[in-house]
């Protein structure tokens, strides 16, 4: 009913510190994988905010010519949908943004 308990080995003082030596290996090992594996995290998560600023730099840069565009096609749809009134809505977006069919 009762196991006996097997006779234990009794472990010198280099042994256990050997064994300690080598769980602190194990453990530098892992420390420096994680490390590793943090910096490439932090790497990863820098992407979106540097497509953030680029995003912002752009749109800085060329902003005006991407409304002017946006706003010529919405008016030439405008317009399409409009009729015989076309003449007179392109000739006031002309004033607005001259030179806007140039760039075409």
């Amino acid at each position: 009913m009762f196991r006996k308990k097997k006779e234990e080995k009794t472990l010198t003082v280099e042994d256990k510190l050997d064994i300690i030596i080598e769980h602190l290996h194990r453990l530098d090992a892992r420390d420096r994988l994680r490390t590793w594996g943090g910096f490439f995290r932090g790497l990863i998560g820098l992407i979106p905010i540097a497509v953030l600023l680029l995003s912002i730099w752009y749109m800085y840069e060329h902003g005006d010519e991407l409304l002017q565009k946006i706003t010529q096609q919405a008016a030439k749809e405008a317009a399409a949908m409009a009729g015989d009134n076309t003449g007179e809505l392109m000739k006031k977006i002309e004033l607005v943004f001259p030179g806007g069919e140039q760039q075409q």
